[in-house]
């Protein structure tokens, strides 16, 4: 597999040679720190098994916060605690997205329409429940409201997570009502 590194050396010349003069100088020691990294440049950690009578020669990492190779166990930490956030059923978002005409009278009505947007969602998604005899009885509901797009221009909508089943009539039980097919 290709590495950050290798690309990065391979390419520097150039790169330095067409941005060279627009190149901030932090920019360049990260690169050049990325480049180093678990190779003799960096320098070398000797150890010796004095049991089984072996050398081994290890090669530092450079430790920059950029630095895909240093930062892949970080990554990795970060990704299981991701996964220990998850629900342990099958679940589904659900969006409901404001249409943009309705937008600048929602933005002078606020507390209002934001309460009907969430009501309007609820017991849309309680008449699905209703009218199918496998969704269950008693849903799960979640529901977050969003005002802005990832470009943080106004955009209310909602996003709600449902589970993949509900409460028996009695509420004793949980059924599964939905298999995700992967």
């Amino acid at each position: 597999m290709i590495s950050l590194a290798s690309i990065a050396k391979q390419y520097r010349a150039q790169f330095e040679q067409d941005y060279g003069n627009r190149i901030n100088p932090v920019y360049t020691q990260a690169l050049e720190q990325i480049i180093r990294c678990h190779t003799p440049q960096a320098g070398a950690l000797l150890y010796h098994c004095n049991p089984c009578q072996s050398d081994t020669t290890l090669y530092p990492s450079c430790g920059h916060r950029h630095c895909p190779a240093c930062q892949h166990k970080a990554n990795c930490d970060w990704l299981n605690r991701q996964r220990q956030k998850l629900l342990p059923v099958n679940y589904f978002l659900v969006t409901f997205t404001l249409p943009a005409q309705l937008r600048h009278f929602v933005w002078t009505h606020q507390k209002w329409a934001y309460q009907a947007m969430f009501e309007a969602a609820r017991l849309t998604l309680l008449s699905f429940f209703e009218r199918d005899k496998q969704l269950g009885e008693n849903p799960g509901l979640v529901g977050v409201l969003h005002t802005s797009n990832r470009q943080l221009k106004y955009h209310p909508h909602v996003h709600f997570v449902v589970p993949g089943g509900s409460l028996s009539k009695s509420k004793a039980l949980w059924q599964k009502i939905w298999q995700v097919p992967f």
